[in-house]
């Protein structure tokens, strides 16, 4: 059977990385094809990327986190039309699953969702707040959690995580990990007020006596490539080390890696989702500096220490921080969860796979 991963988006994004080994990780007898923007997509994630998007499959899944993101909100982008076209081929036999809808969603572009979503196989969304728009607006949806609750770490990614530390002279226990990333319209933050309470906050880890480290979680495209970030903030605050998962180890995918990353040390401060997400995978509780409704749902449903990323004060938020640090996950049932949940969406195509 082969089945088509359709609006994938980077193999250089964790996050999505992560998406695409937790959908082989949940088919391991099938063909699995997608096609992503990068010239060299990464070979260890179990997914067979094709030059163009994927056709003659058997069904379909769509995949990715926001990407029914609208950017400009009054208007409809080409980029959003592009997306929603690849659910119009064979909605009968394509699901949704484990995706957001941002609030730039809204109005005409919502309304057109809503048309296209109705006409699929399944859906199933991994927040509330999409979760209750789309029910609102009659389509049939389902609420999980994100995929990558299904992965696990190797002992390659944990030996690879510890001399990566090694490497930068630290040691695991005094590690404070952060994920940072770039802001433009799809969020509506901004970039340099990000910046200069990032490099407060590492200050004050600093003199907390913790060393910060920022995982790139991205290398992406735009604003969603964290190395720009990651420097300036480095800049304003010398003590901060940067970790690249992208260049440590071919052979270890950079999920696996920032997994292992995670259940090695004693804090983790996520700003990104999908920190949070694979910190959570791995047993790990992470402060989440959240800046959309996929991460205030995260902390509210799973009773998550963090605090709206606008809102930040770190000065204010570092005893909160220094509180979450060695606190365990026990992510059993929501691994569970997500396990059903895909099943029953597997279990709503025309020939159940």
């Amino acid at each position: 059977m082969r089945i088509g991963l359709i609006n994938a988006y980077s193999t250089l994004n964790l996050g999505d990385a992560a998406i695409y080994s937790a959908f082989r990780q949940l088919l391991p007898d099938v063909e699995l094809v997608g096609c992503v923007q990068d010239e060299r997509p990464d070979a260890t994630l179990g997914v067979t990327f094709l030059s163009e998007r994927p056709r003659n499959c058997d069904a379909y899944v769509s995949v990715g986190g926001d990407i029914f993101n609208n950017s400009r909100e009054w208007f409809v982008t080409k980029a959003f039309l592009k997306n929603l076209a690849e659910l119009r081929h064979s909605p009968n036999r394509t699901i949704l699953f484990g995706q957001s809808i941002p609030r730039s969603c809204h109005g005409l572009s919502f309304l057109l969702l809503q048309r296209y979503f109705k006409r699929l196989a399944a859906v199933c969304v991994r927040d509330a707040e999409s979760h209750q728009r789309l029910c609102a607006a009659g389509v049939q949806a389902r609420l999980s959690y994100d995929i990558a609750f299904v992965l696990e770490s190797s002992p390659l990614a944990e030996a690879t995580a510890r001399q990566c530390l090694e490497r930068l002279g630290i040691d695991p226990s005094q590690a404070a990990v952060l994920s940072v990333r770039g802001f433009d319209s799809m969020y509506g933050h901004d970039n340099e007020a990000f910046v200069s309470r990032m490099a407060q906050l590492s200050v004050e880890l600093t003199e907390a006596g913790l060393r910060p480290v920022i995982l790139i979680q991205s290398g992406a495209y735009g604003s969603d490539n964290d190395l720009e970030v990651a420097a300036a903030i480095q800049e304003r605050a010398p003590g901060t080390a940067i970790l690249n998962p992208f260049v440590a180890d071919p052979a270890v995918p950079s999920w696996q890696l920032a997994m292992a990353l995670f259940a090695l040390v004693d804090s983790v401060i996520a700003v990104r989702f999908h920190t949070a997400v694979l910190s959570l995978a791995a047993g790990r509780v992470p402060y989440h500096l959240h800046y959309s409704n996929k991460g205030r749902d995260l902390c509210r449903r799973l009773d998550l220490p963090g605090c709206d990323l606008a809102s930040l004060v770190p000065s204010s938020a570092l005893e909160a921080i220094l509180a979450s640090r060695g606190r365990r996950f026990d992510h059993q049932h929501v691994r569970e969860q997500v396990r059903r949940d895909f099943r029953w969406c597997l279990d709503q195509l025309p020939d159940v796979i």
